[in-house]
């Protein structure tokens, strides 16, 4: 499993990356596609301080991953994807 990394890394570059001369930029940040249509990101993971619980076992995990539809813990995640 890869190690975590801290949001402040991607903000960085996504600050970096802002067009300062575009007020309409300030806060924003979007992720286009390479023809400069916007693009929906589904997240892979979710982090919850208070646990939820596994869509597939229903054991409480503070950290579950999208499986298809499913939100699951590390046990039930398909990996081989």
């Amino acid at each position: 499993m890869v190690e975590d990394r801290s949001l402040d890394e991607f903000a960085a570059a996504a600050d970096s990356d802002r067009d300062d001369t575009d007020p309409e930029s300030e806060g924003e940040i979007r992720d286009r596609a390479d023809d400069g249509t916007n693009e929906t990101v589904t997240a892979t993971a979710t982090w919850t301080a208070g646990g939820a619980d596994c869509d597939r076992c229903g054991e409480p995990n503070s950290r579950r991953w999208r499986d298809g539809d499913a939100l699951v813990c590390a046990d039930c995640k398909d990996w081989s994807e």
